[in-house]
């Protein structure tokens, strides 16, 4: 299975529960694990715009500046 399927696999799984911000944020980790490429592969399968997971990716490093690390 590729990476497409499986995060599409995985995202269809979360719809229910996640809103809007939540979607975003998963969506840019899967994008950041995945590395070179990621946010493309991770827009295709999520059905996410390129500046929808821009902001993702935006907010995900913020919300790592904002939380001291115990």
């Amino acid at each position: 299975m590729d990476d497409e399927s499986r995060i599409a696999q995985k995202v269809e799984a979360l719809r229910g529960v996640m809103d809007e911000q939540i979607c975003r944020l998963w969506a840019a980790s899967e994008a950041r694990a995945l590395g070179y490429g990621g946010v493309s592969v991770v827009a295709r399968a999520v059905g996410l715009t390129r500046p929808t997971m821009t902001a993702g990716m935006k907010e995900l490093g913020d919300a790592r500046q904002r939380v001291p690390m115990a």
